[in-house]
């Protein structure tokens, strides 16, 4: 009995951590996370690759599911702090956080196969509070957990704040849903307070 409530504790307190920084930096970055109707938080660990493209990426620290398990959700906190923006100032006068981060994904984007979407300024405006957002796929060369076979990810910046990256990863049912359905559930998911 002693035994599992010590493991009771140490997964408490783990748990409680992850979803700590989670919080935190979402709070620095003065930003704003619901759960979306109809979908459920999975966990809060950290996932190094789901997609085994051999390009590295930051993990994911917060993990929901839809009811029928159909789309996985990942959200990654990416927040800049004063002093990191002026260091990457001092190497380039006209660095941002939003726009140098977001253009990341063209290391990341597999265009060749995936269109990519660039979200209309007043739609970020409007509907995120944010600056910037970008959409594309990345060529993963196998399924997550065997399972997840497709992927969008959507990256959303602030200027001079950091970047949200939401990761959506579906199977075959939900490839014919999958736009509406980012559509229906960026907006509740993730925004940046006014």
């Amino acid at each position: 009995m002693i035994k599992y409530l010590f493991l009771f504790l140490i997964t408490s307190t783990i748990y409680s951590q992850e979803n700590d920084y989670f919080t935190e930096r979402l709070n620095l970055m003065n930003g704003v996370f619901n759960i979306p109707e109809g979908y459920k938080v999975e966990g809060s660990n950290i996932e190094y690759t789901w997609c085994w493209d051999n390009k590295d990426e930051g993990g994911i620290f917060r993990t929901l599911s839809n009811t029928d398990e159909s789309i996985l959700i990942g959200i990654i906190i990416n927040y800049v702090s004063e002093k990191d923006l002026e260091v990457a100032r001092r190497y380039n006068p006209e660095w941002t956080a939003d726009t140098n981060y977001i253009n990341r994904f063209k290391n990341l984007a597999d265009t060749i196969n995936y269109p990519v979407r660039y979200y209309a300024t007043s739609y970020v405006k409007e509907k995120l509070n944010a600056d910037k957002a970008v959409e594309y796929s990345r060529g993963c060369t196998r399924s997550y957990k065997e399972k997840y076979t497709h992927n969008k990810i959507v990256m959303i910046g602030k200027k001079d704040v950091g970047y949200i990256q939401i990761d959506f990863l579906y199977t075959d049912a939900a490839k014919k849903t999958i736009y509406d359905e980012i559509d229906k559930v960026l907006p509740m998911l993730v925004k940046f307070k006014e």
